[in-house]
């Protein structure tokens, strides 16, 4: 089973993530995490202020990561291209750098690529306050609007997504549940 977690910055991917580890890897679970941290630390903003530049590491850097897709028989991904495309698509509104529209239109064609490798797109909507960490933007208004814009291309793209929400716990059980669910398939 291959699931791509989406959502906005803050909305508790990859604390999840870091949750299911002890349930998952005895079952054989492999995962991709914090490729957006490793981006920023080798000085590429993202964010409201990410280039043509940060895109392209991104993108390479999520491809070379979900490499990892072949091990084991569950593989998350706590992002994927459609976070890019997504925050690019609302920076368009933006006073920031210009990123140009056949730049986005490629983003958008490399994602719809990208998609077919996972079984199911989890969304996580916002609901718990975000964590100032240095890293992450601390715009709640633009938090929310990366997160409709996801559920957009989602929707616009029909592409298969499961809402998870409620606690941390809540969470957990939602998505083991389902991943139970698949395995008995």
């Amino acid at each position: 089973m291959k699931i791509a977690f989406a959502g906005s910055h803050g909305a508790g991917k990859t604390t999840l993530l870091n949750d299911l580890k002890p349930f998952l890897a005895p079952k054989g679970f492999s995962y991709v995490t914090e490729v957006a941290r490793h981006i920023i630390q080798r000085g590429y903003p993202l964010n409201m202020d990410a280039n043509v530049d940060s895109y392209i590491h991104y993108i390479n850097d999520q491809l070379n990561a979900e490499k990892a897709m072949s091990n084991g028989s569950i593989f998350i991904s706590d992002r994927t291209l459609l976070d890019p495309l997504a925050y690019a698509l609302v920076n368009r509104e933006l006073p920031r750098p210009y990123i140009p529209d056949y730049f986005i239109e490629m983003m958008e064609n490399v994602w719809l690529l990208e998609k077919e490798r996972y079984d199911i797109y989890i969304y996580f909507p916002i609901e718990f306050p975000m964590q100032i960490d240095n890293v992450r933007p601390d715009d709640e208004a633009y938090r929310r609007i990366v997160g409709d814009k996801m559920v957009e291309l989602l929707a616009k793209h029909n592409v298969p997504y499961v809402i998870v929400s409620g606690t941390p716990k809540a969470r957990i059980h939602h998505l083991l549940t389902m991943i139970e669910q698949y395995g008995s398939k």
